[in-house]
């Protein structure tokens, strides 16, 4: 009798409570709405950046249900589907690249963006899904040898020329064409040798995303395409805090010292203010 009756308590720990009345379900409800926390500072440009912006999205997304929000929200999920799993980017960088496509580029005077190293093009691809959503008129610039990295400095890099060579820029213009991105310009080739044809465009950019993982890239990015942001434009850079590329971050520490700008974020990524 003991023994039943010990084993009828151990089944009743191990069965679960009797469920409670069905919560709504998110279909009915709809996805969680993306609220940023609150500052405690003025919003306000001072010192070349905003931290009221900065603390907002990096906060938000470090202290917050904000990563589980944007993870339910329909335009991001598009997104990210639309990239085909092709991006190789940690999730809540990408989210904080989504914060600052759909809350923060519209206030600029241009949301074309340009992306310094594509790799296979899935970020690429995910931030053309999101603009032709919202900015119809802004183009993606994916611009990358789609043939891996060029020659490396190796007394900074620790990469070698021929890294990220798996990448077929075929491949990505027929996923586009699939996709009906016509704003997502692919351009293949070294920085020095392309760049220059689109900053003679007249083009301008409220977002750099800045994807390199060695000096001379990181470099000569940063420096070209600074006066073509517009006023306020986003710099972000997704390497730089890396531990495989100290090269990049040498690139990011010159930027700072030379043009004695301040980070509006360090976390998830390094981003940076052109022109205030």
């Amino acid at each position: 009798m003991a023994a039943r009756d010990a084993l009828k308590n151990i089944l009743r720990r191990l069965t679960p409570p009797p469920l409670s009345p069905a919560a709504p379900t998110q279909a009915e409800t709809g996805p969680p709405q993306i609220e940023f926390m609150p500052v405690p500072m003025a919003d306000e440009i001072k010192g070349g950046r905003s931290l009221h912006d900065g603390y907002q999205r990096g906060c938000g997304l470090a202290h917050s249900n904000m990563p589980a929000a944007i993870e339910a929200d329909p335009l991001y999920r598009a997104a990210v589907e639309a990239s085909g799993g092709w991006s190789i980017m940690v999730g809540l960088k990408r989210m904080d690249l989504f914060l600052i496509l759909t809350r923060f580029l519209g206030r600029l005077d241009s949301q074309n963006v340009i992306e310094f190293g594509s790799y296979r093009g899935g970020n690429a691809l995910f931030m053309a899904w999101i603009l032709r959503e919202l900015y119809p008129q802004a183009k993606v610039y994916a611009c990358d040898t789609y043939a891996g990295m060029p020659a490396t400095d190796l007394t900074r890099d620790a990469h070698y020329a021929g890294d990220f060579a798996d990448t077929s820029q075929t491949d990505l213009e027929a996923r586009r064409d699939a996709l009906g991105l016509t704003n997502l310009v692919v351009v293949r080739g070294r920085f020095e040798d392309t760049f220059p044809a689109i900053a003679a465009s007249g083009e301008t950019f409220g977002l750099a995303h800045i994807d390199c993982d060695i000096y001379s890239a990181v470099k000569y990015a940063q420096e070209e395409v600074w006066p073509h942001m517009s006023k306020g434009g986003y710099l972000v850079y997704d390497d730089a805090d890396a531990p495989t590329c100290i090269g990049a971050t040498e690139a990011v520490e010159e930027l700072i010292m030379d043009r004695r700008i301040h980070a509006e974020q360090v976390w998830p990524h390094w981003v940076f203010r052109a022109g205030l």
